[in-house]
């Protein structure tokens, strides 16, 4: 060991720029990783495990290496590799300059004998050692030691060309930047006050009540029961939003009568006469009603159980999902406030902000859609899409403003004159430019002058440039989380598998 700190100390003075350069960057990508087979594992050679077993056992395995042959002539030293019949020679100056820690750098600064046990054969004729691995691949690994930047060649998958890295132990930072988006995105670890276990409910009141209802109630996998439980959840949401929808259509509704009151009329010949008036009013089926409130009851049980079983009550209730199940019965219980308080619908209709706030409360029951949100995939992963688009989104959104500011503050100085023109004010021309430059094309709004004409085809033009741009990377976005999942997935199935597998190979021992 005192050999191979002692080489590196001599090439510690003569390391230069030439190697290991700042042009390869950690680049946030993903990508699909690649799953080991069974086959995969019997076919591993393990010449990194024998690397480190032998690097670890003793001085006797080591020799003196250094960049130059210490002869008259100063003649460079080479390490001569085989790879899969494939013939490489490499300076050990480069090796020893590149990465220390790398599989080659510990491999030439072995003894002969040792250098035997970790390759996978010798070849005599030669003077170089075999290893059964990929020579295209190897390619790559050879322009590092070469050049200090790796390139993935273009016809290797990534998932097996990183596998090639981390058997040579090459990391990732020397990737180039052009070849970065097969670097894979290291997954965020997750917030410490995040975590749930069986260990967070251990010092709680209630914990081990608390930690069933839990595992209960977030993770519908873990029994029948929970999946039972959470495809009812499912159908109540559907249930309320169709009952909210259908109650809406006039054949399923019916006449309410407002309590009669008193109005008076001045007739044309001056007569004052009092007239006895009787409101009508369309409301709701008392069907619709009551299904309402056993979806509204369904839907309180269900958030207080959440909130009683999580461990961390604020950061549960400021979540997205838990704020939308709180906001989808909170107007429920206004409503009710409201009536208790003995403001009813004739009274709200006197008292104009009471019954705008009413109206407000009804229409944020539709929120209640997004609870889906809680048990589809679907709707997780577009969510998920959406988050990691933010900056797309925030592009586009700049761009379309300013676009519909500028187009908005043109067609109205060159329209304004016109006969019956609807742009008469700039926010009025905005709703025009909205709907020209999403390409919706109403058609509400024309203009009439050529000038206008050749603005509003300017406007055209641009809006589809802006939503062409960022929406092809939304897409790609959308595929990339969608592989994602679908990668998690399939790792869950596999250890799942190794499990049942672990338990059958015990039940056999035991038998």
């Amino acid at each position: 060991m005192t050999c191979a700190s002692v080489s590196f100390a001599c090439l510690r003075d003569e390391v230069t720029g030439n190697m290991i350069s700042g042009a390869a960057q950690q680049h946030k990508k993903r990508l699909v990783p690649l799953r080991k087979t069974d086959d995969m594992r019997r076919a591993d050679r393990k010449n990194g495990r024998t690397l480190d077993e032998i690097w670890k056992g003793g001085k006797d395995c080591y020799q003196l290496v250094v960049p130059r042959k210490m002869t008259d002539n100063n003649e460079p030293a080479f390490l001569k590799l085989n790879i899969g019949g494939t013939q490489y020679t490499i300076l050990i100056d480069a090796l020893l300059r590149a990465e220390q820690t790398g599989f080659l750098a510990k491999f030439v600064q072995l003894n002969h004998q040792s250098r035997l046990k970790v390759a996978d054969a010798y070849l005599t004729d030669e003077d170089a050692y075999y290893f059964q691995r990929s020579p295209q691949a190897f390619d790559a690994i050879f322009q590092y030691y070469s050049t200090g930047v790796i390139h993935k060649p273009s016809e290797m998958c990534p998932a097996y060309f990183l596998s090639e890295l981390e058997f040579w132990r090459i990391p990732l930072t020397n990737v180039g930047s052009c070849c970065s988006d097969v670097v894979p995105k290291p997954k965020e670890e997750e917030k410490e006050e995040e975590k749930v276990d069986d260990n967070t409910f251990d010092k709680l009141r209630f914990g081990k009540l608390r930690r069933r209802m839990w595992t209960f109630l977030e993770r519908p996998g873990s029994s029948m029961q929970a999946k039972a439980f959470e495809l009812s959840s499912t159908l109540f949401v559907a249930i309320s939003v169709m009952g909210l929808s259908f109650g809406t259509i006039p054949d399923f509704q019916v006449t309410q009568y407002m309590p009669p009151q008193n109005e008076t009329i001045v007739l044309p010949n001056g007569t004052v006469t009092i007239v006895e008036k009787v409101e009508e009013m369309k409301v709701e089926h008392p069907a619709f009603v009551f299904t309402e409130r056993i979806c509204i009851a369904f839907f309180t049980v269900e958030y207080c159980l959440r909130l009683f079983a999580a461990p961390r009550k604020i950061r549960f209730a400021l979540k997205p999902l838990n704020l939308v199940d709180l906001l989808a019965i909170v107007p429920f219980y206004l409503e009710l406030l409201l009536t208790l308080c003995g403001v009813d619908d004739k009274k709200l209709r006197d008292l104009r902000w009471a019954f705008l706030v009413v109206r407000i409360l009804r229409v944020l029951r539709v929120i209640r859609i997004i609870k889906l949100g809680r048990f589809s995939s679907g709707l997780q992963t577009f969510g998920m899409t959406l988050q990691r688009s933010q900056k797309q989104l925030q592009m586009m959104t700049i761009v379309l403003l300013t676009g519909v500011v500028f187009f908005s503050t043109m067609i109205y100085f060159l329209e304004k004159d016109e006969e019956g023109t609807p742009f008469t004010s700039i926010p009025a021309a905005y709703w025009w430019c909205i709907v020209t430059m999403t390409t919706v094309g109403y058609g509400d709004a024309v203009p009439a002058t050529t000038m206008g004409k050749i603005i509003a085809s300017a406007a055209i033009m641009c809006g589809v440039l802006v939503l062409a741009l960022p929406i092809t990377i939304i897409v790609d976005n959308f595929i990339k989380v969608a592989q994602d999942e679908q990668s998690a997935e399939q790792s869950k199935l596999d250890q799942q598998r190794q499990e049942e597998l672990i338990v059958s190979m015990l039940h056999k021992d035991d038998d």
